[in-house]
């Protein structure tokens, strides 16, 4: 099929190239220069990319698997080559641009790894097009795709964050009852990822026999989304798993939806049977505290990063996991299908876990495994809110330089 060149080298080393955004200037190592393009154009731009993620998922959903036409894949390749590459000439000069190649090239057979520092412009950088012509429809010109991009919501310093995942794994599995694949994909595939070791653990938020380990109390009519919070903050979970629904609310945060039900009548729950907790970032502010494990968090549910209006927001999800001491989030620009999500995160942490890669390369890899295998560039949607060079920590035998 047009528009895929070459897939990810695994073992390539990332070299992170900080992008700093403050105001209407930004910032390539050193280089400062103005903005080319205003945030109401990056936001119209992300609508566009926005729009041909909403088609996808419409054929996803429609058909309920996940390939793709080869021809309809290429379609969609080449609109968001056209709204990526409106941005990336718009947004950076010329100037910039020849520091960005000169960079990339410098690298040699590294991975670039493009840190974009700043919560104030509405793009998903993934999409970022820096091929000649657009109308080819290159998949190895996205920046999501060529490189392991992340973003960086709160100015902290690279170093502050952590740079290793502690053993042994230790997930918690979070979900809502509506969602099929979450139940029987999802969850006993990343179950099966998760318990490498005898010493490794694997959770869902739920109860059994009517009581809830996790709160200490009557599940069904007093647990709010404050009392989940307050669990996480002091639980020895070094990874939470969203995968749920998430809405706005009436004043427009964002809220995450999560069924907390018997485990033990999982597929037979009904509305009767469960509890939906709902986590907004309002409750960030009311239950004050920070993660002890800083764990990975990975929000696989409904426009997790707040949709394009809502990117350029202070009170978003994303952020406010990691101003409460998450070590690296993983959310979605858009709707993504729970068909498509629950295949997603699996081959996710088959390379996070499995292959040990950093997040910045697995999450490459995984696009670039649905863009080969199943003709579908859906994973564009995904971004990574922190630095790219997260990874399990490695045995003693085995500790080096990042992959």
């Amino acid at each position: 099929m047009s528009g895929i060149s070459s897939s990810i080298q695994p073992q390539a080393t990332s070299v992170t190239l900080s992008i700093a955004i403050k105001g209407r200037h930004y910032s390539i190592d050193i280089n400062q220069f103005e903005c080319g393009a205003s945030n109401d154009q990056m936001l119209a731009w992300t609508d566009r990319a926005l729009a041909v993620f909403r088609d996808i998922e419409s054929i996803i959903k429609k058909e309920q698997k996940l390939d793709l036409d080869p021809e309809f894949c290429h379609a969609q390749l080449v609109k968001l080559a056209e709204c990526g590459s409106l941005a990336y000439r718009s947004f950076f000069s010329a100037e910039a641009r020849e520091i960005l190649a000169s960079r990339f090239e410098f690298m040699g057979g590294a991975t670039p790894a493009p840190t974009f520092i700043s919560k104030e412009i509405p793009f998903p950088w993934e999409t970022l097009y820096d091929g000649e012509d657009y109308e080819v429809g290159d998949a190895g010109m996205f920046w999501g795709m060529r490189c392991a991009l992340a973003r960086i919501l709160d100015y902290r310093d690279f170093t502050k964050y952590a740079r290793e995942q502690s053993l042994p794994s230790d997930m918690l599995f979070c979900l809502h009852h509506k969602l099929r694949q979450a139940h029987q994909q999802e969850w006993p595939e990343i179950e099966k990822l998760v318990r490498r070791t005898r010493q490794c653990r694997f959770d869902v938020f739920g109860v059994r026999d009517g009581q809830c380990s996790y709160l200490g109390q009557d599940w069904r009519n007093k647990l709010k989304g404050r009392d989940l919070l307050k669990y996480l903050y002091q639980a020895e979970h070094n990874m939470v798993h969203f995968a749920c629904h998430c809405r706005q609310s009436d004043a427009g945060d964002d809220v995450l939806q999560i069924t907390l039900i018997d485990k033990g009548s999982v597929e037979e729950a009904g509305e009767g049977d469960a509890h939906v907790i709902g986590l907004e970032t309002n409750t960030f502010v009311l239950a004050e505290g920070r993660f002890q494990r800083q764990p990975l968090v990975f929000l696989n549910a409904c426009q997790t990063a707040g949709g394009a209006d809502a990117l350029r927001k202070d009170f978003n999800l994303p952020q406010k996991f990691i101003e409460s001491g998450a070590a690296a989030v993983i959310a979605t620009a858009c709707s993504v299908p729970d068909l498509f999500a629950a295949a997603f995160a699996r081959q996710f942490y088959h390379f996070f876990l499995h292959e040990q890669m950093t997040i910045g390369q697995a999450l490459r890899a995984t696009r670039w495994h649905f863009l080969e295998v199943h003709h579908n560039p859906l994973g564009l949607a995904y971004g990574l809110y922190s630095p790219a060079h997260y990874r399990v920590a490695q045995p003693p035998a085995t500790v080096g330089g990042f992959a």
